[in-house]
């Protein structure tokens, strides 16, 4: 993804109420969204990879996940209970997430799912890019190479549906 697109590639897993990168690959473009580093976690929701973890999971635990990273967002004036909620109804909609400038006002990201053989959320694989790159145009493309990508690693986690969800 990252040779293909040029743009900054990561592999995000759930722990507890955060997201924890554990893949980060830059692609070629001269200019790169470099927001996380391996190991780094950032609260569910905060980021296009960890808001597509986030809404991937039931109403109830949303709302519980919201509540008890309040603090932790707090610092992030876009991250807002009311906001995040938005948000989640977005990204279940689009099918993916987008963090159109969100967190940095030159920084776009778009995330989605990777489910694993239970068809429950394993993964979230994210492409990040400066703003000027995420231009409506170009999100369809970025999203169907990100939808390829998770469903390959999803066959390859034994997902036997598209839905992520075992027959």
């Amino acid at each position: 993804l990252a040779e293909e697109t040029g743009d900054t590639v990561y592999l995000s897993l759930r722990a507890g109420d955060s997201a924890l990168c554990v893949a980060r690959q830059t692609g070629s473009f001269p200019i790169r969204t470099l927001t996380l580093e391996v190991g780094d976690y950032r609260p569910l929701g905060l980021g296009a990879g960890s808001l597509a973890l986030l809404s991937a999971l039931p109403d109830e635990e949303v709302e519980q996940v919201i509540a008890r990273n309040r603090e932790k967002l707090a610092p992030h004036a876009n991250f807002d209970q009311v906001s995040l909620r938005a948000m989640v109804r977005q990204t279940r909609e689009q099918g993916h997430s987008l963090n159109d400038g969100k967190m940095l006002p030159e920084m776009a990201a778009i995330g989605v799912i990777v489910h694993d053989a239970s068809g429950r959320p394993a993964a979230a694989l994210s492409i990040a890019t400066i703003a000027s790159r995420m231009q409506p145009e170009r999100r369809a493309s970025i999203v169907a190479l990100l939808m390829r990508e998770a469903r390959a690693l999803e066959q390859a986690l034994g997902v036997t549906t598209p839905s992520g969800a075992r027959e």
